[in-house]
C-alpha cells in the first residue's frame, strides 16, 4: 500500500477525525488495485511501492510545493486518486453498523446526525475529485514523458517512471493516431481535456480510423498524413496543404466518435445529427484530396502514398504538338539546292 497512515489521510481529508486507519485498509487496497493500478500499470506500481517502503516517513515530503524527487510527486499525486476514490467506496459501509443483533445506524452524542443527502453528496464529491486527480496524474505522466524525451540528460528517476510507464495502457501518446491526445481531441469536441475519457475512447477512436477512413484515403496516404503531424510544422504553402487535410480528418473523427462512443452520454437526436454530419464531412475531405491532388507532390512522401490510394487519378499524358517542318521554298537565297521546273 502506498497510503497507510491517518496522518496521510489527512493531507486530502483535513478534517477528518479518524483514529485508525485500520478499518480502511481494506478500500484503500481496493482502490490502489481496482482504480489506480491499471493507470499506471503493474510495472511503475511496483516500482512506486518499492519506493514508498523505502523511503517511508523519513524520507517523503509530503508538502508538494517542496517535493522535488519524481517518485515523491508521483507518490502525492497517487495517494490524492487513492484517498478520494477509497472514501467514496468508504461511505456507504461506514454509515451502517453490522452487529449481531443485526444491523444499526451508529449515532454520536457530539456529533449531529447525518442525512442521505449528505452522504449521497459526500459520495459525489469524492468521486469527481478522484476523477480530476486521476486526469492530473496522466497530465503529469505525459508532460513528463515529452521533457525526458526532449532532456539532454534527463534525470534517472523520470527515465526509470517513464520506461516503466510506457508499458501501461494508459500510455497514450499514440503515435499512429490522427488524434493523438486528449489536448487534440479537445479541440474539436469538449470532452474538458479529460485524458482518462480519452484513452476509455482510443478503442473507438482506433475503430474509426482503421476502419472508416484510413480505407476512404488510403492506408498509405493516412500513415504519411499521421507521420508529417508528429513532425515539425513549417509554414510554407505545401505544408498548409497537409495541416488543412489533417485538420478536416480530424473533425470527420471526432464527429464520427461522438456518434460512436458510448463512453460520453450523447442523446440519441445528437448521434443521428453527427452521423449525417461525419457522412457530409467525409465526402467534403475526398473531394478536397482529389481537387488538391497534384498539389501534394512537394510535401515529402505524401504523394508517394497517395497514389496507392483509392482517390488517386492518374493524370492524363500531356500531348505535344507536333513539331514543324519547315516547306521546301525554291530557289531561297539561303538554298543549297536549286530545282529547275520540268520541261514539257
Amino acid at each position: 500500500m502506498i497510503l497507510s497512515s491517518i496522518e496521510e489521510l489527512r493531507l486530502y481529508f483535513p478534517a477528518h477525525a479518524i483514529d485508525s486507519i485500520d478499518p480502511f485498509v481494506g478500500v484503500l487496497d481496493n482502490s490502489e488495485h481496482d482504480f489506480l493500478l491499471e493507470k499506471l500499470g503493474t510495472p511503475l506500481y511496483d516500482a512506486l511501492c518499492d519506493w514508498y517502503n523505502q523511503n517511508n516517513p523519513d524520507n517523503i515530503e509530503y508538502i508538494e510545493a517542496q517535493a522535488t524527487g519524481y517518485y515523491n510527486r508521483l507518490l502525492l499525486l497517487c495517494q490524492r486518486v487513492i484517498a478520494y476514490d477509497a472514501m467514496s467506496r468508504a461511505i456507504g459501509m461506514h454509515i451502517i453498523s453490522i452487529n449481531n443483533a443485526g444491523v444499526n445506524i451508529p449515532t454520536a452524542d457530539d456529533y449531529g446526525k447525518v442525512d442521505l443527502d449528505a452522504v449521497k453528496t459526500f459520495r459525489q464529491t469524492c468521486v469527481k475529485e478522484a476523477h480530476s486527480a486521476v486526469n492530473r496524474l496522466l497530465q503529469s505522466l505525459e508532460e513528463w514523458t515529452k521533457y525526458a524525451a526532449a532532456s539532454e540528460e534527463p534525470d534517472a528517476d523520470l527515465v526509470a517512471i517513464v520506461d516503466h510507464w510506457r508499458k501501461s495502457r494508459f500510455f497514450y501518446l499514440a503515435a499512429e493516431m490522427l488524434v493523438p491526445s486528449a489536448t487534440v481531441l479537445q479541440i474539436y469536441w469538449n470532452i474538458y481535456e479529460s485524458r482518462e475519457k480519452f484513452i476509455q475512447m482510443l478503442p473507438d477512436i482506433q475503430y474509426i480510423q482503421e476502419e472508416v477512413i484510413a480505407p476512404a484515403i488510403g492506408e498509405d496516404f493516412c500513415d504519411a498524413l499521421v507521420a508529417f503531424s508528429m513532425g515539425d510544422v513549417s509554414t510554407d504553402t505545401e505544408s498548409k496543404l497537409a495541416q488543412r487535410t489533417i485538420h478536416k480528418l480530424r473533425k470527420v473523427l471526432a464527429v464520427m466518435l461522438e456518434e460512436r462512443t458510448l463512453i460520453i452520454n450523447t442523446d440519441k437526436l445528437r448521434r443521428q445529427k453527427a452521423h449525417d454530419e461525419a457522412v457530409r464531412m467525409l465526402q467534403a475531405v475526398l473531394d478536397y484530396i482529389q481537387l488538391h491532388q497534384e498539389s501534394y507532390k512537394n510535401i515529402g512522401n505524401l504523394y508517394e502514398a497517395l497514389k496507392t490510394s483509392p482517390l488517386y487519378v492518374d493524370p492524363e499524358p500531356e500531348v505535344l504538338p507536333e513539331p514543324e517542318v519547315p516547306k521546301f521554298e525554291n530557289n531561297r537565297r539561303d538554298a543549297s539546292m536549286f530545282v529547275t521546273p520540268a520541261l514539257n
